[in-house]
């Protein structure tokens, strides 16, 4: 149980992480204004909706913290390399 508890840890702790850099970046098209920050709040918003209501049904369905960490951090990343791509 403790290592299961750990891993859940560390995971969230590297979402965390992953997603400040998101927010960094997001931040700086936002500064920038315009037809662009407009459609990135709009995406935003509907990737967070669909994340965590996904992440939510696993959990209910028996899913491990780890695992549901696990797939944020693969939709985090996602977004880091489309906004990343920008500069």
């Amino acid at each position: 149980m403790f290592a299961s508890t750990l891993v859940a840890m560390t995971e969230a702790s590297l979402l965390g992480f992953e997603a400040s850099r998101v927010v960094a970046l997001r931040m700086q098209v936002f500064m920038l204004g315009g037809t662009a920050a407009w459609n990135e709040a709009d995406l935003m918003v509907r990737e967070k909706t669909k994340a965590f209501s996904q992440a939510f049904l696993d959990l209910a369905a028996g899913s491990s913290r780890s695992d549901v960490y696990s797939d944020l951090r693969a939709i985090v990343k996602e977004n880091y390399d489309r906004l990343s791509e920008r500069h």
